[in-house]
């Protein structure tokens, strides 16, 4: 709710109570605590994380790699628990671009989550649902400082607002928040409230 309450004037409030309780995700692995609802694992802005094009848009085979190894452990978290009876744990995963939709959906493929049920999507496409989790690539890395999509505030809010237990934002820190003024303003906003919460994890801990 606190990555969101800017686009609604801060007056959103939270109608649960005991949020933490009824909302937990039981993903707790490497890099996800029980108290984390919010999570931006920062990827690097080095020639390796770049984005790449394919004809008018993007894809970042980096981040494909993280989400990859996030739902791994994902899995390996959950698959007790489905052995025990309890259902597939619903899984979002959704970005800003279409080349790198077909991209995620190559690479998770269901098979190889048994315990998982993931869905994949656009985030207009994603507009009105929501997944008790959601990792949001945002594929965007470059030096030109260019965001693309991710600078309309109504996508951004779709996009951070479809997860009811855990979002993840996988995506550069420093490119969204170095935008100038209202852009700048928006993520710095976002990522004020993941460190509030102890939110950040650098690329390299999922991976080491």
């Amino acid at each position: 709710m606190g990555a969101i309450n800017q686009f609604y004037d801060g007056k959103l409030e939270c109608g649960i109570l005991e949020p933490d309780t009824k909302r937990a995700h039981n993903l707790e692995c490497k890099i996800i605590k029980p108290e984390n609802h919010l999570i931006w694992i920062k990827m690097p802005g080095g020639n390796e994380f770049k984005e790449e094009y394919r004809g008018t848009s993007f894809f970042n085979i980096r981040e494909i790699d993280v989400i990859e190894c996030l739902c791994q452990q994902f899995e390996s978290t959950w698959s007790s628990k489905v052995a025990n009876g309890e259902p597939k744990k619903q899984i979002a995963v959704i970005t800003f671009y279409g080349a790198q939709l077909t991209k995620i959906d190559e690479r998770l493929q269901s098979e190889l989550f048994p315990s998982l049920q993931i869905t994949t999507g656009t985030v207009d496409r994603f507009q009105g649902m929501e997944r008790p989790v959601v990792i949001v690539s945002m594929v965007r890395n470059n030096s030109r400082g260019d965001v693309g999509f991710a600078k309309k505030p109504e996508r951004v809010n779709v996009a951070f607002s479809r997860a009811q237990e855990l979002l993840v934002i996988v995506g550069c820190h420093s490119l969204f928040t170095q935008q100038p003024e209202k852009i700048g303003s928006m993520y710095s906003n976002v990522s004020n409230i993941v460190r509030l919460h102890g939110g950040f994890v650098d690329v390299s801990r999922l991976f080491c």
